[in-house]
């Protein structure tokens, strides 16, 4: 029988995007692994004019980092927000906005398949990245799109997440996996786990592997996936 209080034990789990996610870390830790932090990406809020918000009936975040971006930026009225995931809402509320609108699946996908019902035709801004793909924009209204922020790659960090063996990787996003894979970094010497199908589909595009995707795209239930495959060993 699996000890679940150890279950990690003996794994180093290490996690490559832009922002620490203490809580993930925490429960690695408390399973008995080790959480290392090596982001390959990092992102900086672009100096723009800020849009006007009364021309839209919904704002539309698909990231934390954006909803982190416009928390910075912007303090006052704004119309109907709609978020992709609930650690994007949870950015937005903190910051005393309401959160209209959240799919019941965490993914731009999903999203554009059930908001354009909520929305009712209405205008819409997508606060994006500067690697955003263009779902979002594809939906049947007005949609459009402000960049807040860019990516920017780190690659030191991906040639030094190269040279480590025998670990778990969490890829949270393709910027991560296209930061990884520009250093020459290798799949046959770690576990590879992926949040979200658009990571999935970017790690197997590049000739990658998937040991653990949670069917929530969370940090945290990725490491309870972690675990869960460890116990079934």
């Amino acid at each position: 029988m699996c000890n679940t209080g150890h279950s990690l034990e003996g794994k180093t789990v290490v996690f490559t995007g832009s922002t620490f996610p203490r809580e993930a870390a925490g429960k690695v830790e408390e399973l008995g692994g080790k959480a290392v932090y090596l982001p390959l990406i990092e992102t900086s809020i672009r100096q723009t004019k800020t849009p006007d918000f009364s021309a839209y009936g919904w704002l539309i975040f698909t990231s934390r980092t954006s909803a982190q971006a416009f928390c910075q930026l912007h303090a006052g009225a704004v119309p109907k927000i709609a978020a992709v995931g609930e650690k994007t809402a949870e950015v937005l509320r903190h910051n005393g906005y309401r959160v209209d609108f959240i799919p019941r699946v965490f993914s731009a996908d999903n999203f554009v398949t059930e908001f354009p019902a909520v929305a009712n035709g209405e205008k819409c801004l997508f606060i994006k990245g500067g690697l955003a793909k263009n779902t979002i924009a594809s939906m049947p209204m007005p949609v459009d799109e402000w960049i807040i922020y860019d990516t920017n790659l780190l690659l030191e960090n991906a040639q030094l997440l190269k040279e480590m063996k025998h670990q778990t990787i969490i890829f949270a996003s393709p910027s991560a996996v296209s930061a990884y894979r520009k250093v020459g970094g290798e799949w046959e010497d770690a576990e590879v786990a992926a949040i979200g199908h658009v990571t999935e589909k970017a790690i197997k595009d590049e000739g990658g592997h998937i040991d653990f995707i949670p069917p929530n795209y969370t940090y945290l239930d990725v490491v309870n996936e972690i675990a869960k495959g460890r116990c079934t060993e």
